[in-house]
């Protein structure tokens, strides 16, 4: 799956998410993981390709995920599809998200919200992954030279 095709995904997703304020968690939200630390919230990973990560999280009525960050993340799109919060991005003012409202946030950047609505939200995350450095590529190469059989006749 391309960026290409992840952009559209979330798009429809975002699409899909014109329903009404009062809906209930989507997407199994049974087979979500607790977040350690973070009582109310759970997760689970979507997707995991070369380009990109998808995550789906939910938040209970009043659930907190603490100040945290994605630090491997080169960009970051915050996808809320059902319920009501209220995202604080670190050193900005807290900003009320509704279902449908999609934000970019910079890859990396300390970040936390709060289900402030009646009911579990839905949220979709897409975060950027760094392509390979041509210096750990190099160190990869040179690795697999060192491990290699030697040629014949040496």
């Amino acid at each position: 799956m391309t960026l290409r095709h992840a952009i559209s995904a979330v798009t429809m997703l975002v699409a899909l998410a014109a329903v009404p304020a009062a809906a209930q968690a989507v997407a199994g939200p049974e087979k979500a993981r607790p977040v350690q630390g973070d009582p109310g919230i759970s997760s689970m990973q979507v997707l995991n390709e070369g380009a990109f990560r998808v995550l789906r999280d939910y938040a209970e009525p009043g659930a907190t995920r603490r100040m945290h960050n994605h630090p491997d993340a080169t960009y970051h799109v915050f996808v809320l599809i059902t319920g009501q919060l209220r995202l604080t991005v670190e050193g900005q003012a807290p900003v009320d998200v509704g279902p449908g409202e999609a934000l970019s946030l910079k890859g990396g950047v300390m970040h936390t919200f709060i289900n402030t609505g009646k009911v579990t939200a839905t949220i979709v995350e897409v975060f950027g992954k760094a392509p390979a450095a041509a210096a750990d590529l190099a160190a990869a190469e040179a690795l697999a030279r060192a491990l290699a059989p030697p040629p014949p006749g040496r």
